[in-house]
C-alpha cells in the first residue's frame, strides 16, 4: 500500500506508513468496513467523529453514574458503621429488659 503523504510503498495491511507514520487506511467504528478517508464511512454513513463523540459522552456519563453509585454505598456504609452502636444497644437493651421482665414473671408466680 502506498503512503499518500511520503509516497512510500508498505506492506499489505499496514495501518501506519513506517516512514511517516501517515494512517494508511480506517476502520469504520460501526461496521469495520476499510477506507482511505476517516470522514464518512462509504459502506454505512456513520460520521466518524459524531460516532466517537456519542461515545465518549456515553462513556463520561456511564463513568459518573459509576462515581455516583459507588460515592452513595461508601456514605451508606459509613452510616451503617456510625449508627451501628445504637442499633446494638436497642437489641442489647431489648434482651436486658425481656430478661428483666422474665424474671420479674417468675418471681411472682413462685410466691
Amino acid at each position: 500500500m502506498k503512503c499518500p503523504r511520503c509516497g512510500k510503498d508498505n506492506a499489505e495491511g499496514v495501518q501506519f506508513c513506517t516512514s511517516c507514520h501517515a494512517t494508511l487506511f480506517y476502520k469504520c467504528p460501526k461496521c469495520e468496513h476499510i477506507q482511505s478517508h476517516n470522514d464518512v464511512c462509504e459502506k454505512c454513513g456513520t460520521n466518524f467523529a459524531a460516532f466517537w463523540a456519542g461515545y465518549l459522552e456515553h462513556s463520561f456519563q456511564e463513568q459518573e453514574q459509576l462515581d455516583n453509585d459507588k460515592m452513595k454505598a461508601e456514605a451508606r456504609e459509613a452510616l451503617n458503621a456510625a449508627t451501628l452502636p445504637f442499633a446494638m444497644s436497642r437489641g442489647i437493651s431489648r434482651f436486658l429488659l425481656f430478661q428483666v421482665i422474665g424474671r420479674a414473671i417468675s418471681f411472682f408466680r413462685s410466691r
